[in-house]
């Protein structure tokens, strides 16, 4: 199949099926019959193009021996640049079809939209004008938020204010985008993360760069001042909504919701490479993402309120803190902004960071998605998933916080603030809300209450196998503490830093979370198997056991001595029972005992069944290193 011409045949075959409707201002008022018709013509259009890109396909294996080389100075600019026929014609179709988004029919948007997606992946196949189909999909974006939000103004004939001159495209797309709204706005971001999904099976960085290069530049251009007046209930009374309630409609809150997601989406899938200058697309995108946080914040907060308990309200909540946890992942962020996030999480999200991690009871035997989710009353619903938006909130707490505790990043000359003790006195201050500072007075009181607070902080965890790992790799940055607490406490540390990280030492001691951890598990050694072989949390797993039997082999009497004083509130069941008439001293002992034996005998399990999978070539890598730390073990 020729693709020299394909934009010209994407057009003839969408404008006849396009052209046949109402004109754009009737577009939404579509009887039924004519709404029949403009669906099977829209399926039709989506076949032939899916067969269009097998051929295309096809075609190209065939001719992948063959050397084609194309004149790109003279040959490829007399055919797609920006005044050739072929990229009128382009433009014609993402028109069209971005036109077809605005309809009130959810089948057409749907269609639209997955015939936009296969545009894109027709293009990349045929290797022509993707670039400028993605430039002028994003053109599409800056105008349907820029006609969705308009300042004002007196409008001009163009339909822009009079301060939107600067803004003014092309006047084929601005005719099917004067009518855009909110819903527009979702669609379009629906579409581009769809090809985004699509982009990355490709494994092109050329095209991904292209992809992010296109969005930053849109992101950068977009006027989100604006979106002040319609989000946020910021303003003063001089400064009134000008669209009355629209900030509260439907419409405005999925924007926000597909807005978070395609961020969500495009932060994942970033390429971050470490000597990577301050001008590579990845890099560039991400920055833009992490300025536009506050703004977001901002706009979603009176969503959270207003809607509070409510699905959205959730959706909106998960999105928000999966994004700043991405974003931890993939750059290095200023330690003001950092400090802004603590506040937020202290301040807002919900009140999930103050909730008393030692009354902690997840729900059991749930599982979400499965047909049994739906005979849970929907106050074990609601529940669950506030137990989710804890788990976040408190894993992106402890990683903000604990990049400014630990890290040397603030030490650097661009660093203007002691963004160490700020980080520390947010800490401080969820640590006193979670176990009042009097309650270490008592060393009795202190040690019970360490354990119960340990053991529901990995209870919390324990059912997102993700983000368990991701935690407890994060807490093994906390150094052991030496000292006994009488001599800590007793006054020889009057500073609040101090007794800060000594409170942490304590309440994320590496060792005893880990034997909490194999508490957990029931210490079962095939649950342990099971997450080193699996595809997507195996790598953290090891990780997280390598470092772990390192820090046991090196305390070895802590990990011995667990539980220490007390024990947790909800043993294992395979822990030794206690006999009623026996001393304390005697069932502590016993206790002690049979956790450590329970503990052995799982990680001696462990290594056998690696060691037997790695003789028959079964396990997924390379074990060696674990199986060394096993063994190590093993001889201690």
């Amino acid at each position: 199949m020729a693709t020299g011409n394909l934009a010209s045949r994407l057009h003839l075959l969408i404008d006849p099926c396009v052209r046949q409707f109402p004109a754009r201002e009737e577009v939404t008022l579509l009887t039924k019959e004519t709404e029949k018709d403009l669906l099977l013509s829209l399926s039709q259009v989506l076949r032939e193009i899916q067969s269009w890109r097998s051929e295309i396909s096809c075609d190209k294996a065939v001719e992948s021996g063959e050397e084609t080389v194309v004149d790109h100075d003279e040959t490829a600019d007399a055919l797609y640049g920006p005044d050739s026929i072929e990229y009128l014609c382009l433009e014609r179709v993402v028109a069209d079809l971005v036109g077809l988004l605005g309809m009130e029919n959810v089948h057409v948007k749907h269609l639209a939209g997955n015939i936009l997606v296969d545009v894109s992946g027709c293009l990349v196949e045929s290797g022509s004008q993707w670039d400028e189909f993605i430039r002028l999909l994003c053109e599409c974006l800056r105008l349907a938020v820029i006609y969705s939000c308009p300042i004002p103004a007196v409008a001009s004939e163009t339909g822009f204010g009079s301060l939107d001159q600067c803004f003014l495209g092309s006047d084929v797309l601005k005719c099917k985008l004067e009518n855009a709204n909110w819903s527009t706005v979702s669609d379009i971001f629906r579409v581009l993360r769809n090809i985004l999904k699509r982009l990355s099976q490709e494994d092109n960085e050329e095209l991904f760069d292209v992809y992010l290069e296109s969005v930053n530049s849109t992101l950068a251009k977009v006027p989100w001042c604006r979106l002040d007046t319609i989000f946020s209930h910021q303003h003063g009374s001089g400064e009134r909504n000008f669209q009355g309630q629209s900030g509260n409609s439907e419409e405005a809150t999925v924007f926000l919701g597909s807005f978070v997601q395609f961020l969500c989406s495009m932060v994942q899938q970033v390429r971050v490479v470490e000597d990577s200058d301050d001008f590579e697309p990845s890099y560039l995108i991400l920055q833009k993402t992490i300025e536009l946080i506050p703004d977001l914040l901002r706009w979603c907060q009176p969503k959270l309120k207003s809607q509070s308990g409510s699905c959205m309200s959730r959706y909106l909540g998960h999105k928000l803190l999966v994004l700043m946890i991405r974003l931890t992942d993939k750059s290095k962020i200023k330690c003001t902004i950092l400090l802004s996030w603590l506040q937020y999480l202290q301040r807002d999200s919900q009140g999930f960071l103050q909730h008393t991690l030692i009354k902690f009871k997840p729900v059991q035997d749930c599982l979400e998605g499965s047909p049994f989710f739906v005979s849970l009353s929907d106050m074990e619903v609601n529940e669950m998933h506030s137990n989710h938006l804890q788990r976040l909130s408190v894993f992106l707490f402890l990683r903000c916080s604990f990049t400014l505790i630990y890290s040397s990043r603030h030490n650097d000359k661009q660093c203007e603030f002691d963004c160490r003790k700020k980080g520390m006195a947010e800490m401080f201050k969820w640590i006193e809300q979670q176990i009042p500072g009097n309650m270490f007075s008592d060393h009795r009181i202190y040690s019970k209450k360490n354990v119960e607070f340990s053991a529901s902080f990995v209870r919390l965890f324990m059912h997102e196998d993700d983000l368990l790992f991701k935690v407890l790799l994060q807490l093994l940055s906390v150094p052991l503490h030496r000292q006994e607490l009488p001599n800590v406490e007793g006054g020889s540390l009057e500073d609040e830093e101090q007794i800060t990280l000594f409170r942490l030492s304590t309440l994320f001691n590496p060792v005893r979370l880990f034997c909490i951890f194999l508490s957990e598990l029931h210490y079962d050694h095939q649950v342990l198997l099971d997450y080193l072989i699996s595809k997507d949390i195996g790598a953290s797993c090891a990780e997280y056991l390598l470092r772990c039997l390192r820090a046991v082999c090196d305390s070895w009497t802590l990990f011995v001595e667990f539980p220490f004083e007390g024990s947790t509130d909800a043993p294992s069941p395979k822990r030794r029972k206690v006999l009623p008439e026996t001393s304390e001293v005697e069932q502590n002992w016993r206790l002690h005992a049979q956790a450590f034996e329970d503990a052995k005998d799982c990680l001696l399990s462990l290594q056998n069944s690696v060691v037997k999978l790695h003789q028959k070539k079964l396990f997924p890598y390379n074990p060696e290193a674990l199986l060394r730390r096993l063994s190590r073990f093993h001889e201690l």
